[in-house]
């Protein structure tokens, strides 16, 4: 069964669209505390302040995200996908249920815009840094929280 790229952007679009409105509902609780004291108390309570589960799915999301990262890096080079960064950093600050779905969709468009054969594929050395960065990060969360 051959799926048509409108469908599927529309599905990554809304997607992306409740993932942005069910996870920024518990945003609230941490605005009015600046840019960066939002982030070190928000980051406190996902790692520190949680439960064993909550914290099993914080370093599930964590890996999760950074597997997303790599494919994002590979498949926007390979494609050709503009402001790859965007929907990197968009997973940081925003969240990765939102940026991975914006990316599919942007990826789709891509696809059904041309015809090239694009089997091979480049990671630029930055690439490669923000992802051992953002690896990094994961495991060190995992580790604090053994």
């Amino acid at each position: 069964m051959e799926l048509k790229a409108k469908p599927l952007v529309v599905v990554y679009l809304i997607s992306a669209l409740l993932a942005l409105i069910m996870t920024w509902i518990h945003v609230p609780a941490y605005l009015g505390e600046g840019f960066v004291s939002a982030n070190v108390k928000f980051w406190n309570d996902a790692l520190f302040n949680a439960n064993p589960a909550g914290k099993f799915l914080t370093i599930d999301i964590l890996f999760l995200a950074f597997v997303c990262n790599v494919w994002m890096f590979i498949e926007g080079r390979r494609l050709g996908v503009k402001y790859i960064y965007l929907y990197v950093i968009g997973g940081v600050v925003i969240a990765i249920s939102v940026a991975f779905p914006l990316f599919m969709a942007a990826r789709e468009l891509r696809l059904a815009s041309t015809k090239k054969d694009f089997t091979g594929y480049k990671i630029k050395a930055i690439d490669a840094i923000t992802l051992l960065v953002l690896f990094a990060i994961g495991l060190l969360a995992a580790i604090l929280l053994l």
